[in-house]
Formats: C-alpha cells, structure tokens, sequence
C-alpha cells in the first residue's frame, strides 16, 4: 500500500540549469499571510504554517483536478525542513503545474523558474519500484524569519473518490482551508477524526469551503509510550459522488466492496497454484494444518518486494503472477494466499489495515491506510485454541486474522503492530469495519532463569536462559536470521551494559529462530567481577541479576495517550549460590502490586546457601488515557525501586 513521505525522498535528478533566481512579486495570498501577525502560541515552534489551502475541483465526467497552496514562516534553523515545497504526481496523477515563491527576512522577494526545480522518486520500504514521483524546491533566502510559498495543481487519480484533509501537523497551523467543487446533483460527506464537526460555508451552487484556525503541532519530542503521529493528528476525511452517499456502516461496506471488485478478479487460482497448495496439504486435512502449510509457503518461499505502478498501489498482482515469481508487497501475498487457500477448501479474503494502531477509526470510514493481510474463515463449530487472532464479524462468521508479510509471527497469532486496531474486512456487500485482536498477556511471555554462583570478592558468574513465545519475539527472530555473529554478540553486549558495570561474556547459542512453533531461545554464560558488592563484614548483591521490565518515563506534563506496543508476561527465576562462609543475614521483603492495567510482584526466598529470586511482571491494557501517566509513573517507580533492592550477605 503506498506511503507517501518527503523524508523518504532520493534519487535526485536535476531537471535542466538552474537559472537565476527571478526577483517577482508573490501573489495576494501569499504576501497577506506573509504579513499577519504570528500567534502567541508558536513562539517555542522551529516554523509555522501561516496559510494553507487545498481546492478539489470535480468536473462532470467524476474527474478532479486538486489545487494546492501552503505559506510557511521560518522561525528557527531546524525549521527550514518544513519549507522544502514538495508536488507529488506519478501516471494517473498528472502535475499541472507547480510555483514557487519566497521572501527573505530581509523582505526580498524571489520567484523561482521551472528550470530550478528537482524531480525525485520516492523511497517506498521495500518496493523494487513505484511510479510515484515529485517535484522539489530549494527556495532562495530560506533562513529563520523567511517565508516560504507554493502552489502546485495536479490531476487526482480518476479511480478515487475520496480526499484526506491533513489539517493539523508537527508545526502549528495558523488558517487551514477544504473546498470542493462539485457538478450539479453531485453529493459529499465530510467525516472528522480527532477534531469537532465543522459546518462548510457554500459560497457557490455546489461549491463547499471548511476551514480551521489556531490548529495546535504535534509534538512527541521526549513523550514516551506516545502513539504514531498520524494517528494523533487531525483531519477531514471528504467522499464525493455523483450519486447519495450512505454513511456510518453503510459507508464502510461499500468502500470494502469497491476494494473487491478492484482485488477479486487477482485471486483466480490457476492448475499450476491448485497443484502446488495441494501437494502442501490434502483439502480433507484439519482446519489448522492446512492454513498452516500454505501460511508457512507464504512466509518462506515469498519475498517482499513490491513493484507498483498507477492503480498498483491498491490493486494486487494477479495470483499466478505472485506464485510463478515468487514475490509481492502485502496485498499480492494476501492474495496468493487467498488463492492457494481455496485450492484446499477454506474461504479468505482481504482486511486493510494501517500498521500505527489508532489511525483508523470506525467512526471515520475511509480508505486510507497503509497495509493489507488476510482474514480466513473458520468452519462453523471448528475449536483450536491456538488459534487466537480471531474475530467475530457481524455476519457471525468467525475470522482468523493473519498477516502474510511477516515472515517471523506463525498462524494463530498477530503483529503487535496490528494488535487493537481496526480494518476493513473485505466481504461484498458484508463490508465491514472490524477491531483487530488483542491477544492476551498469557499469549505473548517472556522467561528468564539462569543460576549463578558468587564468589568472597564478589565475582558472579553463571548462565542465562531466556526464552520468548508470542508475536513480539518477531523482531528478535528477524534479528537473529539476518545478522552476522559479532552483531549478536554485540547487541547481547549492549543489554548486558545495563546490568552490569564490567562483565565478561561467554558463549552463547540460539535456538528456533525460524520455527515459528517453538520458543525462541537465547543461553548464555557471563561473568561479572564486583557484582557482589562489600562492606566490612557484609556482602551486597542484587538478586535481580539481569534484565529490567522498567519503561523509562519522565516529569513532563502529558498531553497525548499512553500506548504499549503489546500485552506481556515476563517472568525471571534467578538462583544464587552464595560464597562458603557467609550466610544469608537480609533478604527484600515481597512486593505485590495490581494497579488494574499491570501487576507486578517478587519474592526472595532462602534454600541452604541458594538465594533463590523470582518475579513477574504482566501488562494487562494496550492504552492508557493521559491522566492515568501519574498511576503508571508511581507504579514504574516502585518496580524500579524493588529491581534495584539488595540481599545482604553476612560474614561467618
């Protein structure tokens, strides 16, 4: 699915010399946006957007052509990234035009000529190739206290009815602008997404302007556990057509039937994919192994790479394509899947998802998004409780939900990444918008054990088990799979930092890094001089020995939700032989908390000369309201507190 960033730009190709820089006037609305006062509120802002307008002009045919304009001031050096005016187009987006015009802080004022723009392509994360491109510029006198302006118009692609109003962004935006041009007996349907209904002002027949001021930045800087920008900032989803529009779940329907009738035709199976999904697994197989073997082809023999070209972006390969070259972006393995799926009896279909948790919301139906995968249907009756990404659609058909790109999560579980989200559940007329699974905290654990022995000079030396069953541990399998030794060694290195102050790393193995139905496992062994720590007679340790389930959280007040990536259980059993003449004089008392979204407790307890430690750290909520920071900075607190606590060991 394309994303379209100006920080993934590259390639840059001149087009032409470049020329001298004309000195013109700017237009009206650039030199009276230019000359409005600034709002007390952007005084700590790197730049801000004084004036921006986005014009979609609809003609009878159902074809639009957009307008675009934006002036942005330059407030400090850092806020020069937000004045690089930026045209996208590609083959179904034709540009028409694009001008640009600055003013220095000096006052002088530049027209730039068509010879000093760039073209550039887009980096699209692991597309091979993508028609999307833009045209760039690097206006003249772009230093704090300048104002930088564009205007750019550019067909919209003739198969897209629906536009996004992207209104509030990472800087604050003074006055920000919609307007819709419609032919006669067109219909429009504005919905909002993190901000109030505003009521358009018709200023002709058919012609529709909204507009917002004041809109405040998004500003994660030094927020942690923050959700994705883009599923924080606001904006205005616009459908037009040239018949009545449905709203609410009636929308949501026929944009997923739209999306079938673009993708349906791409999931024909062929002879060639009947016969090899069959030789995988006979069709009178059970339910979870035959999804398994196909799901497992998908994962090892499919690469990622996407190749998109015009309505490519939305519309997959065909299957037979996706099979013989053994490659696709998300909606071709979706679709092969779906395929080679109903080769071997069992129904899917596609869900379109975005992989920021919280950008898509039910009550804004929309098509924007950023990823596909797949939503197989479980026979009527059918159990298996391994099965856990499942949902239930208002049909009463239930779906697995799994995602085919990933190459390290198996079937039956989800990407955290997609874990609490919503889609759209690609069904015909069944459309609908659907929540995603959040799998329990049982589902998803960590284990740590490992057992040591201390020597008199506080010498700890030992071995580690840690094991890791559930989706998250996709990103530690990823890692194992493609690097090299000495950067596995040197991340365990980095880890291991934050426990001890000096320590020498032994051997270490891993097991199951690509089989998916077993516990990743990581061992161990490290020795660490001065763990022990002494003071007269006494000898210090801390029986939490190695690794920290503390998130690392600040003072500042909270504006934004708190966002987890996962539900969890992590778990340590450390045992610790103590040194020949000494005894076990002081041990940590217990520690039990629940606070409703965590728990946590620990216990040390004495067996002979072993000072055994156990804990258990379970997160119960993926997000958190802004006004509970305060409960989960008190609950942090005092598990850092008791990670940090001592057994005393005293000298016989």
């Amino acid at each position: 699915m394309k994303v379209r960033a100006v920080s993934l730009l590259l390639a840059v190709v001149l087009i032409g010399c470049v020329a001298a820089h004309a000195s013109t006037s700017a237009p009206d609305w650039v030199t009276q946006a230019a000359s409005a006062p600034l709002p007390d509120h952007s005084k700590d802002a790197k730049a801000i957007i004084l004036f921006e307008e986005q014009l979609i002009a609809v003609q009878g045919d159902g074809r639009a052509v957009e307008r675009y304009r934006q002036v942005v001031k330059i407030l400090r050096p850092r806020g020069r990234d937000y004045a690089e005016p930026v045209a996208w187009f590609s083959k179904d987006e034709k540009l028409m035009s694009f001008h640009v015009w600055s003013i220095g802080p000096d006052g002088h004022q530049y027209s730039m000529k068509d010879a000093e723009y760039q073209e550039v392509g887009a980096e699209g994360g692991g597309l091979l190739y993508e028609d999307d491109r833009a045209r760039v510029a690097s206006p003249p006198g772009a230093d704090p206290g300048a104002v930088v302006a564009y205007e750019f118009e550019r067909q919209i692609r003739p198969y897209m009815t629906q536009e996004t109003w992207s209104f509030q962004q990472t800087i604050p935006v003074v006055r920000s602008a919609f307007e819709i041009d419609l032919p006669p007996g067109w219909s429009h349907l504005a919905v909002w997404f993190k901000h109030e209904v505003v009521q358009p002002t018709e200023i002709a027949p058919g012609h529709f302007r909204w507009a917002v001021t004041s809109v405040p930045e998004i500003n994660l800087t030094d927020v942690p556990l923050a959700p994705a920008e883009r599923a924080l900032a606001a904006r205005m989803v616009m459908h037009y057509s040239g018949q009545k529009l449905p709203q609410g779940d009636a929308l949501w329907a026929k944009i997923g039937n739209w999306y079938e009738s673009l993708a349906a035709p791409r999931s024909e199976g062929t002879s060639e994919i009947a016969a090899k999904s069959r030789s995988l697994v006979a069709p009178d197989a059970d339910f979870t192994l035959r999804v398994q073997k196909v799901a497992t082809f998908l994962q090892e023999e499919v690469r990622y790479v996407g190749i998109e070209i015009g309505i490519g972006g939305l519309q997959p390969h065909p299957a037979a394509d996706v099979y013989r070259n053994r490659y696709g972006d998300c909606k071709d393995k979706a679709t092969l899947l779906i395929a080679m799926l109903d080769a071997v009896g069992i129904r899917a279909t596609w869900v379109l998802v975005d992989t920021h948790r919280g950008f898509i919301d039910p009550r804004v139906p929309s098509v924007d998004g950023n990823h596909a995968i797949a939503a197989i249907e479980i026979p009527k009756g059918y159990d298996d409780p391994s099965l856990k990404a499942v949902v239930t659609a208002h049909t009463g058909k239930r779906y697995l939900i799994f995602d085919p790109t990933n190459p390290y999560v198996s079937i039956g579980l989800l990407p955290e990444y997609l874990q609490g989200g919503y889609g759209i559940l690609v069904a015909g007329n069944d459309s609908q918008v659907i929540e995603l699974p959040v799998l329990k905290p049982d589902s998803d654990t960590t284990t740590r054990v490992a057992k040591f022995d201390l020597d008199a000079d506080g010498t700890l030396k030992g071995s580690v088990t840690v094991t890791h069953n559930g989706a998250s541990a996709w990103g530690l399998r990823e890692f194992y799979a493609m690097s090299s030794e000495k950067e596995q060694r040197e991340n365990l290195e980095k880890s291991l930092r934050r426990d001890f102050s000096s320590f020498t790393l032994g051997s270490q193995s891993v097991q199951h890094i690509r089989d998916l139905n077993q516990q990743f496992s990581l061992q161990y062994e490290v020795t660490a001089s001065s763990y022990g720590k002494s003071t007269g007679t006494l000898l210090l340790l801390r029986p939490r020995v190695v690794g920290s389930d503390v998130e690392a959280l600040n003072d500042r007040p909270r504006m934004y939700p708190i966002q987890f990536d996962s539900l969890g259980d992590w778990r340590d059993n450390f045992d610790v032989r103590i040194p020949a003449g000494y005894a076990i004089d002081e041990v940590p008392d217990p520690v039990n908390m629940d606070v409703g979204f965590a728990s946590y407790r620990s216990e040390v307890k004495i067996d002979g000369d072993t000072l055994h430690y156990s804990r258990e750290y379970v997160l119960k909520k993926l997000d958190l309201d802004a006004d509970q920071y305060a409960a989960l900075k008190k609950f942090e607190a005092e598990v850092n507190t008791d990670e940090n606590r001592s057994a005393v060991l005293k000298k016989q």
